[in-house]
């Protein structure tokens, strides 16, 4: 596995001129979109977002307003 950056640039180019051969641009987008399936764990950090709006919080609005 001792790919070079310039090694690896090349075999995406590669990739990339092939899709644009056979797939339209929408489908080309459809397959990009499948592929990129992100990073990091969202129902973790969705639970552990500490800047969530409490009720009290909430409360505290309405009074003011």
């Amino acid at each position: 596995m001792g790919e070079t950056l310039r090694e690896l640039e090349k075999v995406r180019d590669k990739g990339f001129k092939v899709l644009r051969e056979h797939l339209s641009p929408i489908e080309l987008i459809e397959f990009l979109q499948i592929l990129s399936s992100g990073t990091g764990d969202y129902t973790k950090e969705k639970y552990d977002d500490t800047n969530e709006l409490t009720i009290e919080d909430f409360k505290k609005f309405l009074a003011e307003k």
